[in-house]
């Protein structure tokens, strides 16, 4: 959804019902239901606070920012969810962190390399509690389906060449949910290469996966190199 205010400072919320929803709704069968939504502010950029102070920063965010069209694709609407948290002292929110990234598979038209896991670690900054309301147990891992697979899960859901997985928190405690995602290569031929393979060179094709949060929203994108057989 979005919320769109106009110099006359008219207030329009514009929603959508996701495609999912969408699906559930033309079932007609009684069964749908609206029982809970989310806000998100992927729109602001929040360094102009930083840059001119909390009153002035919000005047400009306020009057200057472009408002996204409400989306019908969930996984693209409110990456960057609104959260309320009940500690009103904390000053330092969690981050991932990732190790063992960008990957790098080489050989993907032969016998592909070994690559560690993916270690994704939840963590504050200074090290303090992680509030409960953003602690994940669960880890949603998007990736190109097309050229990389996540092993050690199973798919949920694929959206337009995109698989979707849930990975479960490897340990967890007040201050860190840690996660391990394996990656591997879709087996590919030259052509492959031909198509997907980079402008500057085709013996590699680029592309991205996607870490996100179930509870928290909190993600993260990082880069997948596949190199061809030499």
């Amino acid at each position: 959804m979005g919320f769109l205010q106009q110099d006359t400072n008219n207030i329009i919320l514009d929603a959508v019902l996701t495609n999912e929803g969408r699906r559930r709704l033309a079932a007609n069968d009684g069964s749908f239901r609206v029982v809970a939504f989310s806000l998100g502010d992927d729109e602001v950029d929040y360094s102009i606070i930083q840059k001119f102070g909390r009153n002035v920063g919000r005047e400009k965010i306020e009057k200057n920012t472009p408002i996204f069209e409400a989306l019908t694709n969930a996984t693209l609407e409110s990456r960057s969810r609104l959260i309320t948290i009940a500690d009103s002292n904390k000053v330092s929110l969690a981050t991932y962190a990732l190790t063992n990234t960008p990957l790098t598979f080489t050989n993907v038209t032969g016998t592909p390399n070994t690559l560690p896991a993916v270690q994704a670690t939840l963590q504050a900054p200074d090290g303090s509690d992680i509030p409960s309301e953003i602690q994940d147990s669960v880890l949603v891992v998007s990736a190109d389906r097309r050229f990389v697979q996540v092993t050690s899960a199973t798919p949920f859901q694929t959206v337009d060449n995109t698989d979707y997985y849930n990975i479960v928190a490897t340990s967890r405690d007040a201050r860190t949910s840690v996660f391990s995602i394996q990656f591997a290569p879709k087996t590919l031929i030259d052509q492959d290469f031909t198509i997907y393979g980079n402008s500057t060179n085709k013996t590699q094709i680029s592309t991205f996966a996607t870490i996100q949060g179930r509870q928290s929203g909190l993600s993260k994108t990082f880069n997948i190199k596949l190199n061809k057989a030499q």
